[in-house]
């Protein structure tokens, strides 16, 4: 959670610069403000749930659109530089640390497939291939070949 603190205070920072006061003083339109505030918390709930990956991938969206609102001039100058300075540290102190790979697939159990196929013959009343033998009985057969091929 160690990212949360600087989510938090891009939050405010951009909450506040967005809340112009009664003076004419320069503020972010509110529809741009609330937007961004949004995708801020988006941030914060990944941190929060300990997703980096997903909170890093919010940052930097929140601060391509951060840039992209003084492009068009809906971040006003004078606050344009600490809200693109605010969602860069934002990013640079997110880690993102994928999990691991998952194990890889293991091997049948080479010792169990030839100890059971007599046990299997006689069990269904059959020793050799027999005449008019079931289709099951091949499907059956050709598994245990295909088993056998992967413990060679």
């Amino acid at each position: 959670m160690d990212g949360f603190r600087p989510a938090a205070i891009a939050c405010a920072c951009l909450l506040l610069a967005g809340c112009g006061g009664t003076t004419k003083q320069a503020s972010i339109r509110r529809s741009v403000a609330m937007r961004l505030a949004s995708q801020s918390d988006a941030v914060t709930a990944a941190l929060r749930r300990g997703n980096g990956c997903l909170a890093r991938t919010r940052a930097d969206i929140l601060h391509s659109h951060v840039k992209a609102a003084i492009a068009a001039g809906s971040i006003p100058a004078p606050l344009a530089a600490e809200a693109r300075r605010a969602s860069a540290r934002l990013v640079s102190t997110i880690s993102c640390t994928p999990p691991p790979p998952p194990p890889p697939a293991t091997a049948p159990a080479c010792a169990g497939i030839d100890e059971h196929a007599p046990f299997e013959a006689e069990k269904d009343g059959r020793g050799k291939r027999e005449k008019g033998k079931s289709d099951h009985a091949h499907d059956k057969d050709g598994e245990q070949d295909r088993q056998r091929k992967g413990c060679e």
